[in-house]
């Protein structure tokens, strides 16, 4: 357990480093955990440039102030688009193509609970799973040539680290097998591969995937039925938010709390070059049995070329990069 005291000492150490000329991309920053990682990592930096994607600009003027707040030397650009679509990663993609000649850290936490039956974007992806891998993927994917013009680039998402479990291996995409429990299980086995796969062809970059354990945000209270849902699934769906709520405030963690140690896996040199699973007190877990078998069985490198077909097929055309 890497205690709390040292996480931030951790912090207050890069904030006396007086690092200045960052370039930081969120995704999934905009409220809960991924919220207050942001506004923790605004207080350590002299100066830096925040990239972020959010759905609504009007909703997102409040945290501008804050950030602005706690640092006045940030240059704050907000773009309003959907995390799930994949289009509008590509256009958040190019925009920091064209402004930022580096990123130095790229932070992802977009996502929300699965609920009772499957949700589609509409570019016919599925929302859980388009939140949770497709789009962090996508965004790592077309980042990377200015990660890598960063002396020291560090990829964290905050999904399920060290949570992997065996893949539903003839239906990646979840097409025929979905379920809230194949959803997490799929994307939190496909983010470890993918992962390790492309810390395996840029040795310079670090890859984070984490577990953030019980936090005390409103995820849960998005779990709630689709429209026309029978009686018995609203039901079952509310019992399950009040079960995790009561969980959340007796064993989770304050989201403060939670952005403290996020920023400091984020940042800390404790973390090298590879790709690393973290849990939610920053210790470094050990792949499990089911990853260390994917990975001498060459999956990292068939779970990316699954999801690079998948990028092909929603987009119809080349990368943006």
């Amino acid at each position: 357990m890497v205690k709390v005291q040292t996480i931030a000492q951790g912090n207050k150490a890069f904030a006396n480093e007086r690092n200045a000329g960052l370039v930081f991309v969120f995704a999934g920053a905009t409220s809960g955990i991924g919220s207050s990682t942001l506004e923790r990592l605004a207080s350590m930096v002299e100066s830096a440039t925040f990239h972020i994607i959010g759905r609504s600009a009007s909703r997102f003027v409040a945290q501008h102030t804050r950030l602005s707040s706690l640092n006045p030397n940030l240059a704050i650009h907000f773009f309003e688009g959907d995390p799930s679509l994949l289009s509008d990663i590509d256009a958040f993609s190019q925009r920091i193509i064209t402004a930022s000649q580096k990123v130095d850290y790229l932070f992802l936490s977009p996502g929300l609970l699965p609920m009772a039956g499957p949700r589609y974007t509409k570019e016919n992806l599925e929302l859980c799973f388009a939140l949770s891998y497709y789009s962090r993927l996508r965004l790592t994917s077309n980042l990377l040539p200015r990660l890598l013009a960063s002396p020291h680039p560090r990829v964290l998402s905050v999904l399920n680290g060290g949570k992997e479990k065996k893949l539903i291996e003839d239906d990646l995409g979840l097409v025929t097998h979905w379920t809230p429990a194949a959803v997490i299980a799929q994307t939190t086995t496909l983010n470890t591969l993918a992962f390790e796969h492309l810390a395996s062809q840029n040795k310079k970059l670090t890859f984070l995937h984490a577990f953030p354990g019980l936090v005390r945000t409103g995820i849960f209270s998005n779990l709630l039925a689709p429209q026309g849902a029978e009686v018995w699934v609203r039901v079952k769906l509310a019992l399950l938010r009040a079960l995790f709520r009561v969980l959340a405030w007796a064993l989770g963690v304050e989201p403060e709390v939670a952005g403290e140690r996020h920023a400091y896996v984020l940042t800390s040199p404790t973390y090298g070059p590879g790709s690393w699973l973290v849990n939610e007190v920053g210790d470094v877990m050990a792949p499990s049995g089911v990853v260390v078998k994917y990975k001498e069985s060459g999956w990292p490198e068939r779970a990316w070329g699954f999801t690079l077909g998948v990028f092909d097929a929603v987009l119809k055309r080349n990368p943006v990069m």
